[in-house]
Formats: structure tokens, sequence, C-alpha cells
């Protein structure tokens, strides 16, 4: 069976481009954040970045979490939080639903507001890598991936929250098991 990645760290789009948040955000200009995506790109390419040595395997997986290199992030998630904190409407979304996760408990059994539900029958299912996924809002087409491991470890309540693996909404996703 194969695995997906799951995010075991959390990074922010402020992360990725290396860019305060909070009220120091004031005084970042748009010059500014086109300078960050450019010094993202030449730092996280693979061509370019001191990490070049590292096998192609390895240059698309994050480190984990106990490691103490830096973080290396993909061209998409330069992109994306490139996207997004450029534009003034979709970064007010983004904070507000960061504001949100920072300010709840980080259980996965917490209430996630204004998080869509599914039904696992809603989701595409792929027989071969047996996993089910869905697209996101963000334009992920596959944001959203669950694997049978995923559903056995939440097989107790019927009901597993998903994070997108290109931005920070969630989606829960009702499911009962078969026997046998």
């Amino acid at each position: 069976m194969s695995t997906t990645h799951q995010k075991t760290t959390t990074h922010t789009h402020y992360d990725v481009l290396q860019l305060p948040r909070g009220a120091d955000w004031s005084r970042v200009s748009q010059e500014d954040i086109k300078s960050a995506y450019r010094n993202a790109l030449l730092i996280h390419h693979p061509d370019k970045a001191a990490h070049v040595s590292l096998s192609k395997k390895q240059q698309h997986q994050k480190p984990p979490f106990h490691d103490s290199s830096p973080p290396v992030y993909s061209i998409d998630d330069i992109v994306i939080a490139y996207e997004v904190l450029a534009d003034p409407r979709k970064r007010r979304i983004y904070n507000e639903t960061l504001d949100k996760k920072e300010g709840s408990v980080t259980n996965e059994k917490d209430t996630h507001i204004g998080v869509e539900v599914f039904d696992l029958e809603d989701l595409q299912h792929d027989g071969h890598k047996n996993i089910w996924s869905k697209s996101c809002r963000c334009g992920d087409e596959q944001g959203y991936v669950l694997t049978e491991t995923d559903l056995d470890n939440e097989s107790q309540h019927g009901e597993i929250y998903v994070g997108c693996q290109g931005c920070s909404l969630f989606i829960k996703v009702l499911f009962a098991l078969e026997e046998g």
C-alpha cells in the first residue's frame, strides 16, 4: 500500500517566503513580496540551491520534524505562497484562516469552523494507489488525500479531518468501513 505525504509540521506562506506576519506586515510592500518570491525560488530551486547534491527523491521531500536542517520548499509551495500573499483579498482570507487555526487547540477532534463535510464516496478513488482524493479551492487538484491506513486509524470515529496539501483548508470526510 502506498502512503501519502501527511503534514507532520506545518508551514505558512509567510514561512515559505520568509516574510513577517502580524504588525510588521503593514511595512511589507508589493516589491518586498516579489523580492521574497524571487529569493525563495533561488534558495529552493533544485539546480541553484545548496542542496543540489540531494537525490531527486530527497529534493521533493520535506525534512522530518526532528531534523534541524532548514526546510526545503517545493516550487509549487513558493508559487502558491506568492499568489496568496500578493493578492490583498486572498491574503486577508488566508490570515483569517491562520488566526482561527492558531486560536484553536491542535487536537484533530476539534471543530474546524467553516469546514466542508463530504462522504467518502464524494472523493475520487485511485484503485492503483488505493487513495481517495479531492481537489481544493486553492487549485490543488489532489489537495485532500486519504489512504486506507488513514481510514483504518479513524475507523472508530467514522470521520476524519483532512488538511489540504496546498493550503491551510480542511475538509471532514464521513465513512464506514466494511467488515471483512
